[in-house]
């Protein structure tokens, strides 16, 4: 891609979310690389400038793991689309109706401290002390261009992810101390059960998510700070939604919070 495309593609999905418009392609060249991905994604981070309060990650396809040398993707959190429950309840987002839209269950990390690497790098001793905690959440997950998770992880990363908003639950009791496997998870959408998992869905489980932001955080000059939430990575599957669905995410060792699904307008993107 040249200079000219990422500033392009990146400003055509800026204003595609500002305006609430409904893409029907992917708007320019497709990246190559992931480096170009996340190129794009600074880009618009830079266009559009609002603060970010925290970054979600996701699982790359085991098929594609090798061609793009990586095992996870990153994308923003706009501090104005983040919703903390800390004792439950309910939390009104918003979506792209007719673009991407679903709910992801995510065991969701606050840190307490900016968290910076030892000599030894992101180690599990040196993420858990910078952690206040590991809550129950939710991604939201929505972009203006419906066929962008279909497209895969170049398009998903150019577009912020594919990242609309996060639900910071309660704290998990005794996430300090849990077996990834006894911390379970599960999401209903209008009323039926959609999905069932734990902590150990994404490999490595919470601790190797963060590990991976941290690390592709400081390749782009960027780092993990104090007060910032991670997305760990959905642990119940990917449950598409449309505007006016309403789900409930439970989590062991938590209380539990129910999404209501609004569509995002033109004056308030996502």
């Amino acid at each position: 891609m040249t200079e000219e495309d990422i500033q392009d593609v990146a400003s055509a999905f800026v204003e595609a979310r500002r305006a609430a418009k409904i893409l029907d392609a992917f708007p320019g060249p497709l990246p190559e690389t992931l480096a170009e991905a996340y190129q794009v994604q600074d880009k618009a981070l830079e266009l559009d400038g609002r603060p970010v309060a925290g970054w979600k990650v996701a699982g790359v396809h085991p098929d594609l793991q090798q061609k793009l040398g990586a095992t996870r993707i990153v994308g923003p959190i706009f501090a104005e689309n983040v919703h903390r429950l800390p004792a439950g309840g309910v939390a009104a987002v918003t979506v792209f109706d007719g673009g991407f839209a679903a709910l992801e269950a995510e065991f969701t990390a606050v840190l307490a401290r900016d968290l910076e690497p030892k000599a030894e790098g992101f180690t599990d001793e040196v993420i858990m002390a910078a952690l206040e905690g590991i809550h129950a959440g939710s991604e939201i997950a929505s972009s203006p261009l419906p066929s962008l998770n279909a497209i895969g992880p170049l398009a998903v990363v150019s577009d912020h992810g594919n990242n609309a908003g996060a639900i910071v639950g309660p704290v998990i009791e005794g996430w300090d101390r849990l077996e990834l496997e006894t911390m379970t998870s599960r999401m209903l959408v209008n009323g039926t059960l959609a999905g069932e998992g734990s902590a150990a869905k994404p490999s490595g489980g919470p601790l190797e998510s963060i590990r991976q932001l941290a690390e592709n955080l400081k390749a782009r000059g960027r780092m993990l700070k104090k007060g910032d939430i991670v997305l760990t990575g959905m642990t119940t599957g990917i449950h598409e939604v449309t505007p006016g669905a309403h789900a409930r995410a439970e989590f062991s060792g938590a209380a539990p919070f129910d999404i209501d699904v609004n569509a995002a307008s033109n004056n308030r993107g996502a």
